[in-house]
């Protein structure tokens, strides 16, 4: 079989490939449209110089292989929405349970609310941005001489002027800082109950009070 007309065959195929959702994206041949090449060039190829068993072996070994592929791609995704569905149902098991985990997102719903954050030394300066939806600081919160340990520190939902804002999820950020102005270390925190569960863009939120973690985010389990 000439080379004019296995170029001609694959042009064929590529033109009727795509009304059909056989052949996989970006030009690649699926395992249709492979199938259909190879009867073309078996119903084409000079009876005088039939293909060579060798070559003809070879093709169908990467059909199969292109095959067992593509049914191992389908297989996988089926495992992942499947795992995805079990870990969304055992977030379920979370409810009622007494959890510490590390997070900086509370929602504020009109009342005041805890910003729990955690500091590795005494710190002299205790400083607390807050954050709304779209990434803009709204509040700035401070205290002085602060123990090492967990703390929380009290927002009463307004920004800096004064002003009550409208409720959603915030978020916030703690720096601290010792006598001689050295940082230290500082981590936000969540401790609570576990009312409820989120799920979003495939991500699986904990709600704890006026706050939200991830699963991944917990640290300590009780009850």
């Amino acid at each position: 079989m000439s080379v004019n007309s296995v170029d001609s065959i694959l042009a064929n195929i590529s033109s009727s490939s795509t009304t059909t959702s056989s052949t996989a994206a970006g030009g690649t041949l699926g395992k249709d449209s492979f199938m259909q090449l190879l009867v073309t060039q078996l119903q084409y190829q000079d009876p005088l110089n039939p293909m060579d068993n060798t070559e003809f072996t070879a093709q169908l070994a990467q059909f199969s292989q292109l095959e067992s592929l593509e049914n191992m791609s389908t297989t996988l995704e089926t495992l992942s929405e499947l795992q995805a569905s079990m870990n969304n149902m055992q977030s379920v098991s979370f409810i009622g349970k007494t959890v510490n985990a590390t997070g900086n997102t509370v929602e504020y719903t009109g009342n005041a609310v805890e910003l729990g954050y955690s500091l590795n030394d005494d710190a002299t300066t205790v400083r607390v941005s807050i954050y709304d939806g779209n990434g803009t600081k709204v509040r700035t919160l401070e205290s002085g001489s602060t123990a090492a340990g967990t703390q929380t520190m009290a927002w009463d939902g307004r920004d800096d002027d004064g002003n009550s804002l409208e409720s959603g999820n915030y978020s916030y950020y703690v720096s601290a800082y010792d006598v001689d102005g050295n940082a230290v270390s500082a981590t936000t925190y969540a401790s609570g109950t576990v009312t409820g569960v989120r799920y979003e863009n495939g991500t699986t939120y904990l709600i704890i009070g006026d706050k939200e973690v991830t699963i991944s985010d917990i640290q300590q389990i009780r009850g």
